[in-house]
């Protein structure tokens, strides 16, 4: 059977209206039945009806609020919230030397985290599921919730990730490797478990809790070891036909030849991918400036700092990996025209002396009209709020339940 049938099922339109009722409450966190009917463009018997019987399954509750805040008589203004400990999710993020944990409730907020530090590269998979399922279980001692209550597990691994298989298949935590992280754990775990790329998870959480939370269309751009982009369009991410979501790494920013790990020349990760600033630094500023504790912690703080103290090779590479960058974003100004780009780096002064560069760069190499009405801001991530990325994935799963995965096994 398609799609188009089955969206012609009455029971499968209400559970996909259940999603956008449970989506207004969220996003406005106190709403009336009058105004999710606005913003959701539903009838109000519809939206009676959804919200009665998500009342009855403990989802939502009703808030009984005098009108504009002042006690008068008749009857009081009625607002609908979603009951924070009516589900908990798990949202992990992990990187080179840092796995990040975070325990959210029902609404998205924090309820507990914990950082494994702990070099997850040369472990087997099965270790990796052993060191996740310690951490949920510290993250559920430590806020008190019954194991029971959690409802699912949402991941973001770098690199190359096929969200419908839960496999990761080039990462620069796994290398190569192919990993089945998502089936082990789900087994396990006995529950749902989803993986993302970080780019996509951070997209997810700028819409849900950051800087683009009225945006229907932005971007978000990352540095963990490789460039990576989350595309977030029509108020939803953006993965293309092969579901794994833009290469951003790859697009062609040169014509020096210079050599990327995916076996062709010119890609932007040649140019400013750590590998490839590691290697430039090398160059211009020696092997013992790579030596240095600094560099090992946090390479593009160490360039930062040397930029700083008036090291004339650390501000070139500084302005060379602003200006291939700015390059790069011009692509996504010019193709898409997105409301937002979002520069997520780590290290906030490095950001700040690589902007120059990169603005200019995006100027002179993008149309101008496009570029007069895409916002281009710099946000200093972190591992949390990927994790809660992470977290929010699986959130949407739990809204859409059980319409999503009987899209997913029509589509399969």
């Amino acid at each position: 059977m398609d799609l188009v049938v089955k969206i012609a099922d009455p029971l499968l339109m209400r559970e996909i209206n259940k999603f956008h009722v449970l989506e207004a409450i969220r996003h406005h966190g106190q709403i009336s039945r009058v105004e999710i009917s606005e913003r959701t463009l539903l009838s109000g018997t519809t939206v009676s009806a959804i919200t009665g019987a998500l009342i009855e399954e403990g989802l939502i509750h009703a808030i009984h609020t005098p009108a504009n805040g002042e006690i008068q008589r008749g009857r009081p203004r009625v607002l609908l919230g979603l009951v924070p400990d009516a589900a908990y999710v798990l949202g992990i993020k992990i990187s080179d030397a840092l796995t990040t944990v975070t325990l959210v409730d029902f609404r998205g907020e924090l309820v507990s985290s914990l950082q494994l530090p702990i070099r997850m590269a040369r472990q087997p998979v099965e270790v990796i599921a052993d060191l996740i399922e310690d951490a949920l279980d510290e993250c559920m001692t430590r806020s008190g919730v019954d194991r029971s209550r959690l409802k699912g597990i949402g991941i973001g691994v770098p690199g190359l990730v096929d969200p419908r298989s839960g496999r990761s298949y080039s990462s620069s935590v796994f290398g190569e490797r192919e990993i089945p992280l998502g089936s082990v754990l789900g087994e396990r775990t006995g529950l749902p478990v989803r993986l993302e790329k970080p780019a996509n998870l951070l997209a997810l959480a700028e819409s849900w809790f950051g800087h683009a939370q009225k945006e229907k269309s932005f971007a978000v751009i990352t540095l963990d070891q490789t460039v990576s982009l989350g595309l977030w369009l029509d108020a939803d991410l953006h993965r293309g036909a092969s579901t794994l979501g833009p290469t951003f790494g790859h697009i062609k920013v040169g014509e020096a030849g210079a050599e990327c790990d995916c076996g062709q020349h010119d890609c932007l990760n040649a140019y400013i991918g750590v590998s490839a600033v590691k290697r430039e630094a090398s160059a211009r500023l020696g092997e013992e400036f790579l030596a240095s504790p600094l560099v090992r912690a946090d390479l593009l703080s160490a360039l930062a700092e040397a930029a700083d103290s008036g090291v004339a090779g650390a501000t070139e590479i500084i302005e060379a990996f602003g200006s291939r960058l700015g390059l790069g974003i011009s692509h996504i100004v010019n193709l898409i025209n997105p409301e937002k780009i979002i520069v997520a780096l780590e290290t906030r002064r490095f950001a700040e002396l690589v902007q120059p560069a990169l603005m200019t760069a995006v100027a002179a190499n993008s149309f101008r009209a496009h570029f007069a009405t895409t916002k281009i801001i710099f946000h200093e991530m972190d591992d949390q709020l990927w994790a809660r990325g992470a977290a929010a994935l699986m959130l949407r799963d739990v809204y859409s339940a059980p319409w999503t995965s009987t899209y997913e096994e029509t589509a399969q």
